[in-house]
């Protein structure tokens, strides 16, 4: 009769020592003592529990953060898992809807800045003009910074916020039929390749597709403001639910057991005394069998449970919302809704504000 034994391993080599010991089960031919369970379609006979974890990022997490604007297709959903290159979104090929001339083309760099608010300025910036080092994609900047090493006026910021996007693009000056002009800016990454002088005629080809990938697997997470959505792709790892730790159910002698884990890198013993194996029973074994999937949980989760990187008492700085710019103290903290309680005060009164995990900052 099969029962449950647990292998100790190092931390970190229970997967090594898993797939050495189903070799070593295949090689020796003794999967009929060892049970077997079908996992993403294969055999295997060792059991490592893991848990899926949403972790989440006080500083929002800059590689996981992608501006949408409107009028790129969202490809995805929110709570939707994406691996690394799947597309987020997608601008479809313009064309033009109208016969015209080019009669001028002028490169620029465009830098935008999204407030706290998470509304957005953009500033149009003439190419021979140098962009300063420190002006760079998701770095805070403050009122009052000039954007141009030169300091000129007209491009120094006067709102508080950080860097959305920094890029080349193109203002094209087009003549319609009629007499009247026409002015775009289009990035220059998917702008067809154009001279001052082209006629252009209705359904020709303006600009190229567009698709944002994600650089990243993981959750989705949508929220919308007036300028863009904001995609996050909050990262989803998977955590041994015991580490150090494999579990195998089989019927050998004990010899054969001791003998089947010998020299394996990584393990140590099975779990009882060096040379007795102890058979697991009970409410631990159903505890291992639950978190595994290998027998339904009354009360199991149906997505991956969200941790935070926040403690209750710890003060934050709000970066969202009317309350931005504001510091306070973490009083609670809601996984279900992933928000947090922030007590500020205002006026000389404490006053809690409920704000979401990417709306604070540590300080």
């Amino acid at each position: 009769m099969k029962k449950w034994y647990a292998i100790q391993t190092y931390a970190g080599s229970e997967l090594k020592v898993k797939q050495e010991l189903e070799r070593r089960i295949e090689e020796r031919e003794i999967e009929d003592e060892v049970k077997s369970f079908s996992e993403n379609g294969q055999r295997e006979y060792c059991v490592v529990p893991i848990e899926e974890v949403i972790t989440s990022r006080s500083r929002r997490g800059k590689s996981n953060e992608y501006r949408v604007p409107y009028n790129y297709d969202l490809m995805v959903e929110p709570n939707e898992r994406l691996s690394r290159h799947d597309p987020i979104a997608r601008k479809k090929p313009k064309h033009i809807d109208y016969d015209c001339l080019v009669e001028e083309i002028n490169p620029l760099q465009r830098v935008i800045v999204e407030m706290t608010n998470r509304t957005e300025e953009t500033y149009l910036i003439p190419t021979e003009k140098r962009i300063r080092r420190d002006i760079r994609k998701g770095e805070k900047i403050r009122s009052g910074v000039p954007l141009t090493s030169d300091q000129e006026e007209k491009f120094v910021v006067n709102i508080k916020g950080k860097i959305a996007l920094r890029d080349k693009v193109k203002e094209i000056k087009l003549i319609l039929d009629d007499g009247s002009e026409k002015e775009l800016i289009v990035p220059e990454r998917y702008l067809v390749r154009l001279r001052e002088g082209d006629e252009l005629k209705e359904g020709d080809l303006l600009e190229k597709e567009d698709v944002i990938k994600s650089r990243s697997s993981g959750m989705v997470k949508v929220k919308e403001y007036k300028d863009k959505r904001l995609v996050t792709v909050q990262p989803v790892e998977k955590r041994r639910l015991f580490p150090g730790y494999v579990f195998i159910k089989m019927d050998l002698p004990e010899e054969e057991m001791i003998d089947l884990i010998d020299d394996i890198r990584g393990a140590v013993r099975f779990v009882g005394s060096r040379y007795h194996p102890i058979p697991i029973r009970g409410k631990e074994m159903k505890v291992i069998k639950r978190l595994a999937g290998l027998i339904e949980a009354p009360t199991a989760p149906s997505t991956p449970r969200i941790e935070v990187d926040f403690d209750v008492g710890e003060v934050v700085e709000i970066v969202e919302g009317p309350f931005a710019d504001f510091t306070g103290e973490i009083t609670a903290i809601d996984k279900e809704t992933e928000e947090v309680t922030v007590n500020v005060k205002i006026f000389g009164r404490e006053t809690p504000v409920d704000i979401g995990f990417e709306g604070i900052e540590k300080i």
